[in-house]
């Protein structure tokens, strides 16, 4: 998502990540990964839970969450979703930037 940033950025899209993770880890990553966006820290796991992308234990993953997108129009409605089926499954560039096209055009045409 960092190397996308300055494209989404350049469109007006908001980027915010949330992380199901104890704060101390998250800003002790971040101290060597630095990110452009804010980082929102969910440690209760509540906020992923409820957007049901909560992963309990799997075989590449522990009490966390599946990678996910969810693309929010301006009325606060989610228009795209993508949860990967585990922690190496993202969305592709370029199908992320084709989806926020989509959206763009379509709220420019409404």
């Amino acid at each position: 998502m960092c190397e996308t940033y300055p494209k989404l950025k350049e469109l007006g899209v908001a980027v915010i990540v949330i992380v199901g993770q104890k704060k101390e880890s998250v800003v002790e990553w971040e101290k060597q990964n630095p990110i452009p966006f804010p980082v929102l820290i969910d440690e209760s796991r509540s906020v992923i839970k409820a957007f049901d992308v909560y992963n309990p234990i799997n075989i590449d993953a522990y009490r966390m969450a599946h990678p996910s997108l969810f693309l929010v129009n301006d009325n606060g409605k989610i228009v795209y979703t993508y949860v990967g089926s585990n922690q190496f499954d993202r969305p592709s560039e370029e199908e992320t930037l084709k989806q926020i096209k989509n959206l763009l055009d379509k709220e420019e045409n409404d």
